[in-house]
């Protein structure tokens, strides 16, 4: 009986440990909330397989626990997918380019341009957007110093996510910043640090 209880607690410990990392992991912005719920309710339901087993003294049972895809997939099929930009520069109120796939019609995108508009006329910090669109795309606006881009994803952008394209958008302004300044918008002759962000995440699976 003792190795049989053994195989069921060692079993526990290990998904234990598992949510522990997925605490971790979306308290450090790691991973968004969708693939959060996913992910933490399968450890759930696998601990209480394991639970129910211990007490039925049954631990060949936790093997059902063990079945479906690996935790890895699932966070990938959850995961925010890149598929579409748009940047639109601030002072002229066009919109510079489009990379990548982005059909979200500028009715759905003025409000949020025109509540930037003002707090940057007032001075204030603007803090960015991550807006639903539908049921598996989402919004993410980042204003800079001269420019506003507006992310489409496919799935929720995790902050990790939210975080590294608004790193890129920094050295997209840097990069142009003489262009920008004047107001030289050829798109034809501005640098995009984030083309490969875009586009990395169409090959990984958008």
């Amino acid at each position: 009986m003792a190795g049989k209880n053994a195989k069921i607690e060692s079993f526990k410990a290990e998904l234990q440990t598992k949510i522990n990392n997925l605490l971790k992991e979306f308290s450090e912005g790691k991973i968004n909330r969708e693939q959060f719920h996913v992910v933490y309710t399968r450890y759930n339901d696998q601990l209480a397989v394991a639970n129910r087993a211990a007490l039925a003294g049954a631990p060949d049972a936790i093997d059902i626990a063990q079945t479906g895809p690996p935790t890895v997939v699932i966070k990938e099929e959850y995961m925010g997918k890149a598929i579409g930009m748009m940047i639109y520069h601030n002072k002229t109120g066009r919109f510079v380019e489009t990379l990548g796939e982005f059909d979200i019609a500028t009715t759905v995108l003025a409000p949020t341009l025109n509540d930037f508009s003002e707090m940057m006329e007032r001075r204030k910090l603007i803090d960015r957007k991550v807006m639903k669109v539908s049921e598996k795309r989402w919004l993410l606006f980042a204003a800079g110093k001269f420019t506003t881009v507006v992310t489409l994803f496919y799935n929720e952008p995790s902050p990790f996510q939210s975080r590294e394209l608004e790193r890129l958008h920094h050295d997209f302004e840097e990069a142009n910043r003489t262009r920008l300044e004047k107001g030289n918008l050829d798109s034809n002759k501005l640098a995009y640090p984030f083309l490969a962000f875009v586009q990395n995440r169409l090959k990984s699976g958008g």
